[in-house]
């Protein structure tokens, strides 16, 4: 009967996690994949490289072998977490987390060169690796689509499994003390290891899946929303068109009134500008979740927004020039449609536009305001209905669609006569605070 050897096991990690990434490289570089799946790809890297090293035990220096090798193992653990927060939250490990790698490699170094103790080192790897594994599995359970549900707990049964073997291995090497070595092969270390294996297989195959359910569930998304686009649009413009026929009508009924055939004419341009800016309005509506959404800086987008429109002498305030938003890359055109509308109804005693944030339990709130005339309390119910408004009503419309591809939430709080005021806002994990 074959008995399981500690370094067969450790070369087959280290060919296993290698398979993996080269699998996962090849999905990244043909399919869509979102934020996080780089991450975990490197980290079965790392994990593969420090196999190699603790599988060259003995051959090669304690330095390579057993500190270095170590904190890699670590540290492809703390990637692992920062791939599924990116996913789940989109919302990565700060610098300060992996300052704790410093800590964990002094650790292994004092405890193989002025402490030479393998309990002690399997101890620094229990601490840091079991509430690792397990924050990560919270993650997956408590964060997502309710229909992944299944899937979620399946992904995080996978990571959490080693912790538990890897603390019966502690306390047992605890309480029996014998001479250990990392090629010990009792049961207990024995199956962590191999549990390990099959730990990495299906960690790393579901959150493969939860990457292709997301893909799909865009895909569908995306096409009823293009089928939705086209069947409103084309219902639009015959409208539009059967009116354009009328006046046309008119128009050749009215060849010798010149005064009447000139307002008519009028009418007939307003009808064209507006079927223009509907089919306009397809081609921003179309890229809609197209491209992934991205981290953008709230600032640098809305001064881009500024820059295409007749701001003159109207002062434009951002209050908080770090903020960064998880959005769709049309963001740009929600400030466009805000700023827009207030120099277009923002009457003559509009002088400053302002955008101001604050933190709420239920995200972050962002503020655009302005001190002119402000929205009437009818209009208020209406002001995001596609057709809704003086000119074509596309504007609110578009914007509201645009930020609720990342689950951000937009309303209009002002009060008439005070000023146009629009609160969005973004959940949390959507939202970061990054120097310039």
């Amino acid at each position: 009967m074959w008995t399981p050897d500690i370094r067969t096991i450790f070369l087959i990690i280290c060919l296993v996690n290698a398979f993996l990434t080269l699998m996962l490289y090849s999905f990244w570089k043909t399919q869509k994949t979102y934020d996080g799946f780089f991450i975990w790809m490197a980290s079965l890297l790392c994990q593969s490289v420090a196999y190699f090293f603790l599988l060259l035990r003995g051959e090669i220096p304690d330095l390579f072998s057993i500190i270095i090798a170590n904190t890699v193992v670590v540290l492809a653990l703390m990637l692992r977490i920062d791939g599924i927060r990116r996913f789940f939250r989109s919302k990565p490990l700060t610098v300060i987390h992996y300052t704790l790698l410093v800590m964990v490699f002094l650790s292994y170094f004092w405890f193989t060169y002025v402490t030479d103790s393998i309990v002690l080192r399997a101890l620094i790897t229990t601490l840091f690796i079991t509430p690792a594994l397990l924050i990560a599995g919270i993650l997956a359970v408590r964060l997502g689509d309710k229909k992944t549900r299944v899937l979620r707990y399946l992904f995080a049964g996978s990571l959490v499994a080693p912790a538990f073997i890897l603390i019966a291995r502690l306390i047992f090497w605890l309480v029996v003390p014998l001479d250990y070595t990392l090629f010990s092969a009792d049961l207990l270390n024995t199956a962590f290891f191999l549990v390990a294996i099959l730990a990495d297989i299906l960690a790393t195959g579901f959150f493969l899946m939860l990457h292709m359910v997301r893909s799909q569930k865009e895909l569908r998304q995306t096409n009823d929303k293009l089928n939705l686009l086209s069947s409103i649009t084309r219902h639009d413009i015959n409208n539009q068109l059967v009116a354009l026929s009328g006046f046309l009508e008119l128009s050749r009924l009215s060849i010798d009134d010149k005064e009447k055939g000139f307002e008519l004419i009028a009418r007939e341009e307003r009808i064209v500008n507006t079927i223009a800016h509907q089919i306009r309005f397809t081609g921003d509506y179309e890229k809609m979740g197209i491209v992934e959404p991205a981290w953008q800086n709230v600032g640098a987008v809305v001064r881009k927004a500024a820059a295409s429109l007749p701001v003159q002498n109207i002062k434009i305030r951002v209050a908080q020039q770090d903020l960064e938003v998880f959005a769709d890359p049309l963001l740009f055109k929600v400030f466009y449609n805000l700023i827009d509308n207030t120099l277009k109804y923002g009457d003559a005693g509009l002088s400053e536009i302002s955008i101001s944030s604050c933190e709420t339990p239920a995200g972050l709130r962002l503020i655009f305001e302005d001190d002119g005339a402000g929205i009437p309390d009818h209009d208020r119910r209406h002001l995001f209905e596609r057709g809704y408004g003086k000119n074509t009503g596309l504007g609110l419309f578009l914007s509201r669609e645009i930020l609720a591809i990342t689950g951000i939430t937009i309303v209009e709080t002002g009060e008439p006569g005070q000023g146009a005021r629009f609160e969005i806002l973004v959940p949390e994990g959507t939202y970061r605070f990054q120097a310039v």
